[in-house]
């Protein structure tokens, strides 16, 4: 898969490349289409508020792309939790897994958005205590300081989705200071 990036909209990072979420999980979607997986599964009238639906599903698994605030992912994975303890067929079979995609920290987005390294940290410890449904966390990564494809995506505004131009590109991840701190993409 290449690297989405897009130009931020973030007051002190304004107009430098960041992880672009809507069409990596747009990429994301596509694929998994392909391979005949269903797409925005509606959660069943009675567990509405938590949400409307799951983003993709198949033969008891179901996946989650987070992307967005880190908040959100405690909601998805209480969500799958209950799905899992009462047997809801939202793929047409009962939960039997939840997959939880996510990038990782390597990658400069928005604040508060989820990394997989965070991710990490809270299920490891909260699956020891509240959940036993089966998860696995699925994070995107690239090769640091080497030229990678990237997908360059232009929208008509901020929190568009409509897209104005993708162009195919490429790029490097540079590490930051320390293991800790953001990188920065440099589109070449």
């Amino acid at each position: 898969m290449p690297l989405h990036i897009k130009a931020s909209a973030q007051a002190g990072f304004l107009g430098n490349a960041v992880f672009d979420p809507v069409a990596t999980n747009e990429y994301i979607k596509t694929e998994l289409l392909k391979l005949g997986w269903q797409a925005r599964i509606p959660i069943p009238p009675i567990y509405r508020f938590l949400g409307t639906d799951v983003d993709f599903g198949s033969s008891g698994a179901i996946v989650e792309v987070q992307f967005s605030h880190y908040s959100f992912l405690l909601n998805n994975t209480v969500r799958s939790q209950l799905f899992f303890n009462t047997n809801t067929p939202l793929t047409g079979q009962p939960v039997r897994v939840v997959i939880i995609v996510t990038k990782s920290q390597m990658f400069p987005a928005a604040n508060s958005s989820l990394y997989y390294e965070q991710a990490v940290n809270q299920l490891t410890v909260l699956s020891a205590y509240l959940f036993n449904v089966p998860l696995r966390i699925v994070g995107l990564f690239t090769q640091r300081n080497t030229t990678v494809p990237a997908k360059l995506t232009v929208y008509s505004a901020q929190t568009s989705r409509t897209i104005v131009t993708q162009e195919e590109r490429e790029c490097q991840i540079i590490s930051g200071r320390s293991p800790r701190s953001r990188s920065s993409i440099r589109i070449i």
